[in-house]
């Protein structure tokens, strides 16, 4: 069962995408614009978005 930020998380990127922003610097601009942060609190980067995504699909190194 995913953590309320997981939850969280899938919302706002799912809103993001249906507002047709499709490219890493604009997500990363549109979750830092959101209430949605990364567990440490900081704002997203590029990279901690990757990483996140890579954690949260299990494909991470």
């Amino acid at each position: 069962m995913p953590a309320s930020y997981e939850n969280a998380f899938g919302d706002e990127l799912e809103a993001v995408y249906g507002r047709g922003v499709h490219d890493l610097p604009g997500i990363v601009a549109a979750l830092n614009a959101s209430g949605v942060r990364p567990a440490n609190g900081a704002d997203w980067t590029e990279s901690s978005f990757t990483a996140e995504l890579a954690r949260l699909s299990g494909t991470e190194n």
